[in-house]
Order: C-alpha cells, then sequence, then structure tokens
C-alpha cells in the first residue's frame, strides 16, 4: 500500500511583488518551513516576460541545499522559451544539487486571458509542442546512455554527450503540464514521467488518466511510470464564503481578473480544510498521486500553510492506495 503526496507552490511572483529584493531569501524560508510541516514537495512557477519572478532552476539549487526529503521541482517551467543545451545543463546540475529529488514540471505556455509568455514566442503553437518534444527526447536519450545522434527537425543536440550526468538514473522525473485533451494525452502516455493538469474536474481526471494509462501501454511501456498529478489553486478559512472570498482578492491583485474568469482556466477551490481535504480525496479516488498547491492570499499565507499542514496533509496521507 502507499499513500499520496502532497506539496506547494512557493509564492515566488508574490514575494517577488511584495519583497523584490528580498525575495530569495522569503521564499527559501518558506520551502523550510512546508517541509517541517509534513508537506512532500516543494514547487516554483516562471516567467520573465509578462509576470516577472525570480529564475525557477537558480532558486530550486538553493532550495536543495536547505532541504533534505522533500521533492523540488518546476510547476511548470516554460521550455520553448529556453535554449535546449543550456537547459539540460542547469537539469542535469540541479538535479545533482538536489541529490536526485528533482521533477521537472514543463508547460507549453498556453494562453490565459492577460499577457502571457506566449505573445514572446514567435513560432506557432504547434511547433512549440514539437520543438519542446524533440528536446525531451534528446535528452532522455543521452541521460539513458543511448547511442545515436541527436539530429532532430529543429535541433542538433550532440553536445548535450559532453555535459555530465544528472544524479538520478536515467534522469529526474519531466512531467507535462497539460489538462485531459486528446493530443495531451498521446504526449503523455507516449514519453512523459509525469502528467499535471491544471484546469479539470475529477471525473474528467480518471477519464484521462485512464487514457494516459491506456496510451503508454500501447507505447510499451508500464503505465505506472507515468505519475498522475494535480496542481490546484486554494484559499481555506473556517468561513468558507470567506476563503472564497479570498480566491477573488487573489485573482484580482494577481491577473486583474475575477476568480470567477480565471476559474475557465484553472483549478480553484475556496472553503474549510475539511471541505478541502474532501475535494483532493476525490481527485485520488480518481487516480491522482501527488496534489500541487498554490495557495492564493497574498496577507494570509503563515496561517494558510500552516493551516492546510495541520488538517489537510495528514487526512491526504492518511488515503491508502493500490
Amino acid at each position: 500500500m502507499a499513500n499520496p503526496k502532497i506539496g506547494v507552490a512557493l509564492p515566488v511572483r508574490e514575494m517577488s511583488m511584495m519583497k523584490p529584493s528580498d525575495a530569495a531569501g522569503t521564499v527559501i524560508e518558506l520551502a523550510k518551513q512546508v517541509e517541517e510541516l509534513g508537506f512532500d514537495s516543494v514547487w516554483v512557477g516562471d516567467s520573465f516576460v509578462t509576470r516577472p519572478r525570480l529564475e525557477p532552476l537558480s532558486l530550486l539549487g538553493a532550495i536543495a541545499m536547505v532541504t533534505r526529503n522533500v521533492t523540488v521541482g518546476t510547476a511548470a517551467l516554460t521550455a520553448v522559451l529556453r535554449e535546449p543545451k543550456s537547459l539540460a545543463h542547469g537539469i542535469t546540475t540541479l538535479d545533482q544539487l538536489a541529490d536526485g529529488r528533482l521533477v521537472m514540471g514543463l508547460g507549453m505556455g498556453e494562453p490565459l486571458p492577460v499577457n502571457n509568455e506566449s505573445d514572446a514566442v514567435t513560432m506557432s503553437y504547434t511547433e512549440r509542442i514539437t520543438r519542446v518534444d524533440e528536446a525531451i527526447t534528446a535528452f532522455k536519450k543521452v541521460w539513458r546512455g543511448e547511442k545515436g545522434d541527436l539530429q532532430g527537425r529543429y535541433y542538433n543536440l550532440d553536445e548535450l554527450r559532453q555535459q555530465g550526468p544528472p544524479k538520478t538514473p536515467g534522469g529526474p522525473g519531466i512531467w507535462l503540464a497539460s489538462n485531459g485533451k486528446p493530443k495531451a494525452i498521446r504526449r503523455t502516455g507516449t514519453m512523459y514521467d509525469g502528467w499535471m493538469p491544471v484546469h479539470i474536474d475529477p471525473e474528467w481526471y480518471g477519464r484521462a488518466l485512464g487514457s494516459i494509462r491506456e496510451t503508454a501501454t500501447s507505447a510499451g511501456r508500464n503505465p505506472d511510470d507515468v505519475v498522475p498529478s494535480l496542481y490546484i489553486n486554494v484559499n481555506t478559512n473556517p468561513d468558507g464564503a470567506s476563503a472564497e472570498m479570498a480566491l477573488n482578492e487573489y485573482t484580482t491583485r494577481y491577473y486583474q481578473l475575477p476568480v470567477t474568469t480565471m476559474s475557465n482556466y484553472q483549478n480553484y477551490f475556496g472553503g474549510t480544510d475539511k471541505e478541502l481535504a474532501a475535494r483532493l480525496g476525490e481527485y485520488v479516488d480518481n487516480g491522482c498521486r501527488h496534489i500541487v498547491l498554490r495557495l492564493n492570499t497574498f496577507t494570509d499565507y503563515d496561517r494558510l500553510l500552516r493551516s492546510i499542514g495541520e488538517n489537510v496533509v495528514p487526512a491526504i496521507h492518511s488515503i491508502e492506495i493500490d
């Protein structure tokens, strides 16, 4: 028997807005607190064009040095904005710093109803997807010690073989941040090590995960090697209505849009700790094995983190799964 894991997407952008010259130190201390409270993972986001924040790989390197057990990861890195050889170099170095605790969640920069990173990418959306998949295929080939040239449609990555190896045999897990659309299902099942949807209900989650597992099996992979996760924005309060109001205050400040609009693009939950645990349990019942919470607050972070750590984390850890 095993238990689901649960982690926190750290408030890197929020701290960059409130404490621009000391955001790194604040986030690093929060990472230590997250581990002490019994969470399983810490994650950082990515954006340097439209919603600037600290550079994620550098930040995770520092976090890896002050934590011992938690998984450290990106949720999610916009990989298409990076040159592949430099990205691979950063990932292998970070995996060594993290002593094999690294997971790389990768996103494609799908547009939100706000200014977004995709405006800085001149290639078509389809080309962005195929470029990232080509680079990740090459990374995995090198990290597994497989032979053959690394000349693809877009890149010649033969020089990757000159880089040092990651700590994790075969390389760190590469999870695809997406939803349950057919193309994302095929990509996840055939080549990625995990799935991190950002806008999906529990029932759809279960159906999509079933399709991912079928695709993995058809591709000759063990479907259990694809880690099913979930990224969800949350706020909790003993007064559930106050939690819902806090979500709206957060999205209005962060995105300049109400939560009713943002809920069309991302998962959101506002309610009590008990209600949050029950909601997350629905995803676990539908196959989720690693939950990533983004705490939606600018003003109440410590209270919210401790409350969820004391009340929600034990509830999730108590769920037994096959």
